[in-house]
């Protein structure tokens, strides 16, 4: 061990009376411990966020999404376009589906909700997604549905005393015509075939119903958008090139990250806010370490001439009062860091805090967090205690 570490740690570990100066070393250790760890459960909460947001993504939304740009433009339903694009090494599963916004008059009541028509695919694209038929019956003439559980109580009440009460939905349509787009309104009886799990939000959002099913009501065998499934270990990035080539430009690809893009882009400029707010937060909480060096120095000064004056150079007694300002540092930063990795254990295994007595704040630590932390903590620390320790040159030979 160097001789100038061994004193900065007997300085630190003194064993004598506790006197003003040990306080405040202690309150310096203790507010780089409260920047430590503020800063690191609010970041660790972030990446909670993020990944929370990755989960809700992954359930609701398909890996890719093929459209054309101008939405009025169907594909024409075939087996030509799922046979090219199966070809592609990495695609598990294509869904054909169309949304239509539709207003549904029910038991003197109205809505306004989405109708999405999907095929038999979809269920290997969304596994999330089951529907549960609760009748075998099958109304040709009817528009045959399946209802949200989270939504049936919402929308629907009276299924609860009647499950065959049929009632009317319209939606609005639009054909071409001479290049022209010609809008008019559809108008059709309504079945409540079963009903469909998925999530709360796309429970309250849509309706389901067969693609068959409404490409017989506009008679023309349609379909509006293409849903992909990838293999987990396929680049989406890689697949989404392909595809482009296969399509053209006139299609709109769009892929699960990219819808997810401007949720991480409002993430990471709060995240980069939030950064320079606590760096500039630990950077003023330093003046305290800066203070406390200053102040062993004084209480130090008789100890620190004598090294001087048998041969201890200058260098290494700045060295001593460098290694205590690190010391400071990275036991504040380091018990810091401890803390909020138990609050945040404790916190993601027993759900303590919740928003509203409800939902979990969600949280989860991460190295790349921990890591920034620690860099931003011990480098303004190390500046402050290289800084402090130049000015006890000055001090000794102004005390000769």
């Amino acid at each position: 061990m160097k001789t100038e570490f061994y004193i900065a740690i007997r300085y630190f570990f003194s064993k004598k009376k506790i006197n003003i100066v040990h306080v405040i070393v202690f309150l310096s250790v203790l507010s780089l411990h409260i920047s430590t760890f503020s800063l690191s459960i609010i970041l660790f909460v972030f990446s909670g966020l993020e990944n929370l947001n990755k989960k809700f993504y992954q359930i609701n939304y398909p890996d890719i999404t093929i459209s054309f740009y101008n939405e009025k433009n169907c594909f024409i339903d075939n087996n030509t376009i799922k046979k090219k694009i199966k070809s592609i090494k990495g695609i598990i599963a294509i869904s054909k589906t169309m949304e239509k916004k539709v207003f549904l008059h029910y038991k003197n009541k109205e809505y306004f909700i989405s109708l999405k028509a999907v095929d038999t695919e979809y269920e290997k694209v969304m596994e999330k997604f089951k529907k549960i038929d609760l009748t075998k019956d099958y109304y040709p003439d009817h528009l045959n549905i399946y209802v949200g559980w989270n939504s049936i109580a919402y929308y629907f009440p009276i299924l609860f005393h009647n499950m065959n009460m049929p009632d009317k939905i319209f939606f609005f349509y639009t054909e071409k015509k001479k290049n022209t787009f010609i809008p008019f309104f559809i108008q059709k009886k309504i079945f409540i075939k079963g009903i469909f799990l998925f999530s709360k939000k796309m429970d309250i959002k849509y309706l389901f119903c067969n693609l068959s099913d409404l490409q017989k009501i506009i008679k023309k065998k349609v379909f509006s958008t293409l849903e992909i499934k990838i293999n987990e270990k396929a680049d989406i990035n890689e697949i989404k090139k392909i595809l482009f080539k296969k399509f053209g430009s006139k299609f709109n690809i769009k892929t699960r990250i990219e819808k997810e893009k401007i949720f991480y882009k409002v993430l990471n400029t709060e995240k980069i806010f939030i950064y320079f707010l606590f760096s500039l937060m630990t950077f003023i909480t330093g003046f305290n370490l800066f203070n406390v060096i200053f102040i062993l120095q004084l209480d130090k000064i008789k100890e620190l001439f004598t090294l001087w004056s048998i041969g201890f150079s200058l260098y290494r007694i700045k060295t001593i009062f460098l290694y205590m300002g690190c010391i400071i540092t990275i036991l504040g930063c380091y018990s810091g860091l401890f803390t909020a990795y138990v609050i945040s254990t404790i916190q993601y295994r027993y759900k303590i805090f919740k928003i509203g007595n409800k939902i979990p704040f969600p949280i989860k630590i991460t190295m790349v967090d921990s890591c920034m932390v620690t860099s931003i903590i011990l480098i303004i620390g190390i500046l402050i205690s290289f800084y402090s320790s130049k000015r006890i040159s000055r001090m000794i030979l102004d005390y000769k």
